[in-house]
Formats: structure tokens, C-alpha cells, sequence
């Protein structure tokens, strides 16, 4: 997936190897990954239109969530935003200038109905490409978590993929796992810690400007792509954190938020009781805004 991971474990005779969890990490990666020509992802993204690709039922429940999420936020989230990424260069492909018609063009195609879903596959029904890599990492991590939950031997357990978290309730002692969320001016801080025995659930998934970002033409922009213009956003030292039920959500979410304006942003949290955490930057400084469900829980 084009980036670490690291799976703390806690507990006496331990079932579960690194091997196991390798190859699960793996397993995601060769379904899911845009970077591999024989992947499912990849090759349903080169087969004709209309064509059905059998996929496995773990494709289908990332896809069937991330196509919710696309209407449920008005095409903001949209994973068959392929094309356009890899158009500037955030994806496999090299970056290509593009014609004000080409972008048209990609941007028409693009949409929640796009791609078609059944129960065992998949096809694009408009000239579109796949890309799940705001998804398939919490994902992974999800799988991750229930393997290690299988395994009585296994007291507690910490799972970061690429800066996405899960963990168990509590580690060793009764204490809680603790997140901490940097400061986009100074990295070396952390503006907030989140303990992870204040949630029923504690998955983390971050999503900032700060973090991907490419210059073109002597302009610095972000990887998140606005789905309507075709454009990705201009560079801000901003983000936004999200705690869930599960990994796969919280990347989710967290990716959507951060392509929506701040005030919508938080608008949507709140009458979704999403658990967020916005940083927004002023005079060089960042500001906490949280969701007022989160509020109630770290206050």
C-alpha cells in the first residue's frame, strides 16, 4: 500500500504472526491497490464498459459503503474519482496537463452511478476509474482487528496502517491506548490526546492537506480532489480527524470532510453525529474545532 504499519500486541502464548497479519495487509493490497496491473481494482478499471468483474464479498462491502457515502454526501466522497487523480499525478500514472475539454469530460463521467454493484461484482457503467485509496486502508485494518479478536491469546492490541488507528478498548494495566493529533505547524506537537477507553469503539483516521500534496505549475495543492470542479484543493496546513465504529469509516469520513468547506464540514458532523476534530489554520497558528458530539466526550 505505499506506506508502514505497525500491530502492538499484549498477551501470553500468542497464536497470531506477523505472517498472518502480513497476509491480510496483502490480501487488501492485491485486491485493492490502483499501483498493481493485476489487481481486481485495476482490472475493472481497464475492462470495457458494461463488462461484470467477479470481485470478492469484502470488494463489494467497501464499494457498496463508499457509493452510500457518494449520495449520502451529494457526490462530495466519490471513489470512481480515478481518473481525475491520476490525472494530477496523485495516482499510479505520471502527471499530464489537461485541456479544459478533457477535464469536462472527466468530471461529466464521474458520479455516485457510475459503477454498478451486485451481489458478487462489479461494473463501471461510464468512463470512470475506481480508486479506494481513501478506503482500503481502514479497511484493512478492520480485518486486521477481527483476526486478532479470533485469537483468544491476545489481551489487547494497537493497528496503524499508513497513520489510520484501531485499537482495543484498553491495553495492559487497564490503561487506555492513548492517539495523539499533530499540530500542521509543528509537527512535533500534538494539539490534542485521545484516550481510547472514552469510546465504545476507538478507530482514528486522519485526513489533511498537509500531509500529500504536489506543486504544479508553481502552486502547491493537495491531494484531495474536488469531485465538481476536477481540481484538487489548494495546499492548507489544515485537517480533520475522525473517531468511529471502524477503520473503514473513519478513512472514509475523514476524506470527505476534509473535501467539504469548513462550515459545511462541520454542519454535516453535526447533524450526522460524526465524532471530528477540524484544524484550521489562521496567522500561522492551528485552531480545534470539534463536532458537537465529540464535545460531549473529551469536555
Amino acid at each position: 500500500m505505499g506506506t508502514t504499519y505497525k500491530v502492538i500486541l499484549y498477551g501470553t502464548n500468542i497464536q497470531t504472526s506477523q505472517i498472518d497479519i502480513n497476509n491480510i495487509f496483502e490480501g487488501v493490497n492485491q485486491e485493492m491497490s490502483t499501483y498493481l496491473a493485476n489487481s481486481s481494482i485495476s482490472q475493472i478499471n481497464t475492462n470495457d464498459l458494461f463488462e461484470w468483474s467477479k470481485v470478492s464479498k469484502g470488494f463489494i462491502h467497501v464499494l457498496s459503503f463508499a457509493i452510500d457515502l457518494c449520495n449520502a454526501t451529494d457526490g462530495i466522497y466519490d471513489v470512481s474519482v480515478g481518473r481525475l487523480v491520476n490525472k494530477w499525478g496523485f495516482g499510479p500514472t505520471e502527471v499530464s496537463r489537461l485541456t479544459q475539454d478533457e477535464e469536462r469530460n472527466i468530471v461529466e463521467e464521474i458520479g455516485c452511478d457510475s459503477v454498478q454493484v451486485n451481489q458478487e461484482s462489479v461494473r463501471r457503467l461510464k468512463e470512470v476509474h475506481l480508486d479506494f485509496s481513501s478506503i482500503a486502508k481502514g479497511y484493512a485494518i478492520d480485518l486486521v482487528h477481527l483476526e486478532l479478536l479470533s485469537d483468544a491469546s491476545i489481551e489487547s492490541h494497537y493497528i496503524e496502517l499508513g497513520g489510520e488507528i484501531r485499537t482495543s478498548a484498553i491495553k495492559r494495566h487497564n490503561m487506555p491506548w492513548v492517539v495523539g493529533i499533530q499540530d500542521p505547524e509543528d509537527p512535533n506537537n500534538f494539539l490534542i490526546k485521545l484516550q481510547s477507553n472514552k469510546f465504545k469503539e476507538f478507530s482514528v483516521a486522519t485526513s489533511g492537506d498537509y500531509r500529500n500534496f504536489r506543486v504544479f505549475d508553481e502552486q502547491m495543492v493537495s491531494h484531495t480532489v474536488n469531485t465538481k470542479l476536477g481540481k484538487p484543493k489548494a495546499y492548507s496546513k489544515t485537517s480533520v480527524t475522525v473517531i468511529a465504529e471502524n477503520a473503514m469509516k473513519a478513512d472514509a469520513l475523514a476524506t470527505a470532510l476534509n473535501a467539504m468547506e469548513l462550515e459545511e464540514a462541520i454542519k454535516y458532523s453535526n447533524q450526522n453525529n460524526i465524532n471530528a476534530i477540524f484544524i484550521s489554520n489562521q496567522n500561522k497558528s492551528s485552531n480545534l474545532i470539534f463536532s458537537n458530539s465529540l464535545l460531549k466526550i473529551v469536555k
